[in-house]
């Protein structure tokens, strides 16, 4: 909690005079817990929910599209798949939404006589989220795919690409459930107004509505703290 109001002290420094200085600029939060953080940016700034995007678990996604591709035996361009919820030990990995070649996962399983390996999936999730903290240890820091990341983040919105990225945006509206007013990690479309809406295929199971509940209770908790109604 300690580092969580370090860093939110240097975000009441720089985000109103952003704002103040430009009113109609997005603000993308890269900094962790980025969840947190993204909300800390959205009430300090006034700015639309729409504006303020936090990175999220957009690089989970692309090691789980990674990982899962080198499991099935595909080109990971061939796969479509999205880790969500709260970045970190609790993100999700959203395998009711992967799809193969433009075929569900489950139908692609069965066309190739592959069975559902639920263990296997789950390790997959695991190395996904176990990434990061994988390069800390070798390393000391992480760098190179976040700051990809991030750039591919920038390239749809200031190309007005309209891509969809696992990103971090205020979840209530769009999450089937009433949740707090917390940033989740959703598929959402970027361009040049910032969120465009988040992904119309998402449809959620209900364990992985109850997942995404449970991490949005916990990130309230910590948004509350902060005080920053």
């Amino acid at each position: 909690m300690g580092q969580l109001r370090r860093n939110v002290a240097l975000l009441r420094e720089v985000v109103p005079a952003v704002a103040k200085g430009s009113p109609e600029s997005l603000l993308v939060v890269v900094s962790n817990p980025v969840d947190v953080l993204a909300y800390a940016a959205w009430k300090l700034s006034g700015f639309p929910s729409s504006r303020v995007i936090g990175s999220g678990t957009d690089l989970d996604s692309a090691r789980l599209r990674c990982l899962l591709a080198e499991h099935l035996g595909v080109g990971a361009q061939d796969v479509q798949a999205y880790m969500v919820g709260e970045h970190g030990d609790g993100a999700l990995a959203l395998w009711s939404s992967v799809r193969v070649g433009g075929m569900p996962v489950l139908s692609y399983l069965q066309k190739t006589h592959s069975s559902f390996d639920a263990e296997a999936l789950e390790g997959i999730r695991r190395a996904v989220v176990g990434g990061a903290r994988e390069v800390i240890g070798l390393k000391g820091y992480t760098s190179w795919a976040i700051g990809y990341s991030v750039a591919g983040l920038a390239r749809s919105l200031l190309r007005d690409q309209r891509r969809v990225h696992s990103v971090s945006v205020l979840a209530k509206g769009f999450v089937p459930s009433d949740v707090h007013e917390v940033f989740l990690s959703l598929p959402a479309r970027l361009g040049r107004r910032g969120v465009l809406g988040v992904a119309a295929e998402l449809e959620l199971t209900g364990d992985e509505e109850m997942t995404l509940r449970r991490s949005a209770e916990t990130l309230w908790g910590y948004c509350q703290e902060l005080e920053l109604q």
